[in-house]
């Protein structure tokens, strides 16, 4: 498991039917399993209409955590509920732009 100084991931609800994960540090190989294990299982939670996973305070972003990504959103998809990132991290929207995903995992 990844240093704690250089990553956190944390989930909260702050409403009936919407999560919010908070990511902080660098997602890459060496972190997308503690991202993977707080995300997905709400991507799969039926009471989750609205998943906001916040990448803000990312500062690097590899390819494993787009995969993690797209999982959720498909996930999500299947029963109409969305995927949003809050991505205001150059890192993060520069992988995105890379990858040619940013039309499928649209920031705000």
């Amino acid at each position: 498991m990844a240093d704690t100084w250089l990553f956190d991931v944390h989930a909260r609800r702050p409403a009936d039917g919407v999560a919010v994960v908070s990511v902080a540090g660098e997602v890459d190989i060496a972190t997308v399993d503690p991202f993977h294990a707080v995300l997905v299982p709400l991507s799969v939670d039926h009471s989750v209409r609205v998943l906001m996973c916040d990448l803000s305070r990312v500062s690097f972003f590899g390819c494993a955590g787009v995969s993690v990504l797209l999982g959720a959103r498909a996930e999500l998809a299947k029963r109409a509920a969305r995927l949003e990132v809050a991505a205001a991290s150059r890192a993060v929207l520069r992988t995105l732009s890379v990858t040619g995903v940013s039309d499928l995992l649209p920031t705000s």
